[in-house]
């Protein structure tokens, strides 16, 4: 059994390294060879949408800037919002990571804040190029996330300049930073039979990955993965 893994150009490696870490089968799923990616993904039983590159803004109504013009990667938003709808028709299990929690949230009509460094006045960029900031996180009682992690306070790493606005329709936000920033989504309406769990933080970057906000995510993510695969 496979799961897919959308390939990004920022820290990859550590993707890869948290799946051999726990010996789980996977398919690179690159946008620059979208045909290829999509023919893949037929033989997986999960998804993971990776972090990376900002999402185009007109695709959530929002404008682009000067100094921001031609660093999209808008093939890269079409190939991974058309993989996240067969997913979602298919009920294959995904999980959606940083930029991948964005991408969900925006496919379902939501929006997002286009620098919360700028407009909302706090920082959750990374430190240096080696090194992640890491803040506190606040998890929901009785959602998902908090189920899978047994946590309603823990630190989780950060890279990120956006985040989610509006939120989308059908889905629930599982966590907040102490500052006001959405951590994770998951649907509201869990009996459609779809597993999905987004989170803004990068589990892949801890230095020790035996943690709940990183270990029980991936192994829950991966357990819905093989029943998907038994099931169908």
């Amino acid at each position: 059994m496979k799961i897919g893994i959308t390939k990004c150009d920022s820290k990859f490696d550590r993707y890869l390294n948290w799946l051999d870490k726990y010996e789980i089968k996977y398919e690179i799923l690159d946008y620059d060879k979208p045909n290829e990616g999509f023919s893949k993904f037929e033989e997986c039983s999960g998804l993971i949408l990776s972090g990376g590159v900002d999402i185009y803004p007109e695709i959530y109504c929002d404008w682009d800037t000067v100094e921001t013009k031609g660093t999209y990667k808008p093939e890269r938003d079409g190939f991974e919002l058309k993989l996240f709808e067969t997913a979602m028709n298919k009920k294959i299990p995904v999980l959606g990571i940083c930029r991948g929690c964005q991408l969900i949230n925006v496919y379902f009509r939501g929006s997002l804040i286009f620098d919360i460094e700028d407009i909302r006045g706090v920082n959750h960029r990374k430190i240096s190029n080696t090194q992640d900031r890491i803040h506190k996180i606040n998890i929901f009682k009785n959602t998902l996330l908090n189920e899978i992690t047994d946590l309603i306070e823990t630190d989780v790493t950060s890279s990120h300049h956006q985040s989610i606005d509006r939120l989308g329709e059908g889905l629930l936000i599982n966590a907040k930073s102490p500052d006001g920033i959405v951590e994770g989504i998951e649907y509201a309406d869990k009996s459609n039979g779809h597993f999905m769990i987004a989170v803004q933080w990068h589990p892949e970057r801890f230095k020790n990955f035996d943690i709940p906000v990183s270990q029980n995510i991936l192994l829950r993510f991966y357990d819905e993965c093989k029943r998907y695969r038994e099931n169908n």
